[in-house]
């Protein structure tokens, strides 16, 4: 074989093993658990936070009862002091969601002592070089990345960067 053949081959291997570094890994939060109000309080989703190592455009399931759980996203000060007054979106049902942006996102549940009993979550997604998940008050700058053209972007008051891809009924904000 000949170098151009052989730098095509090298070039060729290089390529498909990149992509296949990229794919993006799905996690449910709160594992069995799913996202409910947390037995242990606001540590046991620090701990889930923490464990896992999330990357731009990873794929996180909220599993939760439709009527009793929601997933409200919102802002770090919101998230901070528990008020979700006015979130930034919010689903009523269960939910996959990719997100497309590196930074830190803020979760929680608009009912009623929900986050104040722990309902709650601040999720780092490192560039998808593969960076170590920092803390959740680490840099919150966001970079573009490719869009996924299957997936709906939801936008509010700046670009968030989540994506859904299951249906889901979103509250009017």
């Amino acid at each position: 074989m000949g170098a151009k053949t052989m730098n095509m081959i090298l070039a060729i291997a290089v390529a498909v093993f990149m992509l296949h570094g990229t794919d993006a890994a799905e996690y449910t939060v709160g594992d069995d658990l799913g996202w409910t109000i947390p037995p242990g309080g606001a540590a046991t989703y620090a701990s889930w936070a923490a464990e896992h190592s999330l990357v731009v455009f990873d794929i996180l399931a909220f599993n939760f009862a439709v009527g009793e759980q929601d997933l409200a996203f919102v802002t770090k000060e919101d998230f901070d002091a528990c008020n979700t007054a006015e979130p930034l979106a919010v689903f009523q049902e269960p939910v996959k969601l990719r997100f497309g942006y590196e930074g830190t996102y803020y979760m929680t549940c608009t009912f009623a002592g929900h986050c104040a009993k722990g309902q709650k979550i601040a999720l780092y997604f490192a560039p998808s070089g593969g960076s170590p998940s920092p803390s959740p008050a680490a840099s919150q700058s966001q970079s573009q990345s490719a869009d996924d053209a299957a997936a709906v972007k939801f936008v509010s008051k700046k670009e968030y960067g989540f994506k859904k891809l299951m249906p889901v009924t979103m509250k009017s904000l």
